[in-house]
């Protein structure tokens, strides 16, 4: 009997460097296929955001490269302005798929696995138009080509957005329909979504030209390996042993509504707000700290406006009571906080969006109120905190359920059969 081959598969992340759900996939789904059997490498633009462990071979741009060393340099340069960052971040993504393509080639890969599309999703299909029979399997979270209408209509009120706006513009261009045609003849490819609705959406993207290959692959999770007390993770922050707490986390990205956390909060008396997280380029009135002054809670609230790395996250979940999702009506995205909020078995107060609402309702992780609504929010709060005991251990426990039904070693057995399905079309 002749061995199975061994898959090889290169997982490139050309934005792991940046702080968000690209480093957390870059270390922890490269480890899930390297336990599932994969042969994998990790290629990045220049590492992974705070020189997290990897537990695959990794390399980056520079060491595969010298004819793009100046647009490396320039790209490390350019990231400085916030204002004009998709310009470096083309020039990454640029870079990362022209050296995986020529890596695939050399070493010998089956399949090129990009973590993300966006905000490039032409990319790949414009470097493919010289190749032949290559297998890309490309992940998808919908949020820069598609949930782009927050950010286009908040133009009118801010010039500074023009950049952005035709630049979504350009990326969604029908000019690149030809491009995306002649890739996809000559090459495979599969999509990843982690929902249906962007699944659906994604297959009627410019006229369906991505149809019948978008396939719904759901985020893994593990549980994490490290466990605080309540008491020492309030001490940490100087927060009342006493009083609930509950917490905003990550990057505030155009889909988050902090906003309507504080209009709800400041009429809850004694709960206190915890945010950990970069702002990002959120608008000057927009920032935590002057929210906090805005609605009279700078007694209650504690921001930490930078990255959290991993091993202080524990801090920040322990602390809290429960954790507030809020988005804009508008964001259909995976919530990649609800798997977080899970892995550290913390109970939710969700927005009521798409996926969001269905997974908090179907696995009873916690309330729901309505999105952009401060009253709702408010009345959500409140009913949380006269929870019983018993009430909120259910929720408690649903969370480790959540976390065994999304687990990292089912995400990567999906993500085998993803691989399987692919080559099986090899021409």
């Amino acid at each position: 009997m002749v061995a199975k081959k061994r898959l090889k598969v290169l997982y490139v992340c050309p934005f792991a460097h940046y702080t968000g759900h690209f480093s957390w996939a870059a270390v922890h789904e490269t480890q899930a296929l390297a336990q599932a059997g994969v042969k994998v490498e990790l290629l990045t633009f220049c590492g992974v955001t705070d020189g997290a462990e990897v537990k695959v071979p990794q390399s980056n741009v520079r060491q595969h490269t010298t004819f793009g060393i100046p647009l490396y340099h320039l790209a490390n340069f350019l990231r400085r302005w916030k204002g004009i960052a998709f310009i470096s971040m083309f020039l990454e993504a640029f870079l990362t798929q022209s050296v995986a393509i020529r890596v695939k080639r050399k070493r010998g890969y089956d399949i090129i696995h990009l973590r993300d599309g966006e905000p490039f999703l032409f990319l790949p299909h414009l470097l493919s138009l010289a190749l032949k029979d290559y297998s890309w399997v490309i992940s998808l979270t919908g949020n820069n080509f598609i949930n782009n209408s927050p950010q286009l209509a908040a133009l009118r009120q801010d010039i500074r957005l023009l950049p952005y706006a035709l630049y979504i513009k350009t990326i969604n261009c029908k000019f690149w329909k030809p491009v995306y045609q002649k890739s996809l003849a000559q090459n495979r490819f599969l999509f990843l979504t982690q929902n249906e609705i962007i699944k659906q959406i994604t297959e009627s993207y410019m006229g369906g030209i991505l149809s019948g290959k978008v396939l719904c692959l759901p985020l893994g999770v593990s549980v994490t390996g490290r466990v605080l007390s309540r008491e020492e993770t309030k001490r940490h922050f100087g927060l009342p042993q006493d009083k609930p707490v509950f917490l905003s986390f990550g990057f505030l990205h155009a889909g988050k509504d902090t906003e309507t956390i504080f209009r709800a909060l400041k009429d809850v008396p004694d709960a206190f707000l915890l945010h950990g997280g970069d702002e990002g380029t959120v608008a000057e009135p927009l920032k935590l700290a002057n929210l906090a002054i805005k609605y009279a809670m700078q007694e209650r609230t504690i921001v930490r406006n930078y990255y959290i790395p991993e091993e202080k996250k524990p801090y920040y979940f322990f602390a809290a009571d429960a954790i507030i999702l809020s988005y804009t009506r508008q964001f259909l995205s995976t919530t990649s906080l609800l798997w977080q909020a899970c892995r550290f078995g913390k109970p939710v107060i969700a927005s009521d969006n798409g996926q969001l609402k269905e997974l908090v309702e179907s696995y009873h992780l916690g309330l729901l109120f309505k999105a952009q609504d401060a009253g709702s929010l408010r009345e959500a709060i409140t009913r949380f905190i006269n929870l019983k005991p018993a009430e909120i251990k259910r929720m408690k426990d649903n969370c480790h359920r959540f976390v065994t039904e999304f687990s990292h070693e089912k995400w990567a057995q999906k993500c085998l059969e993803v691989y399987d399905s692919l080559l099986a079309n090899r021409s």
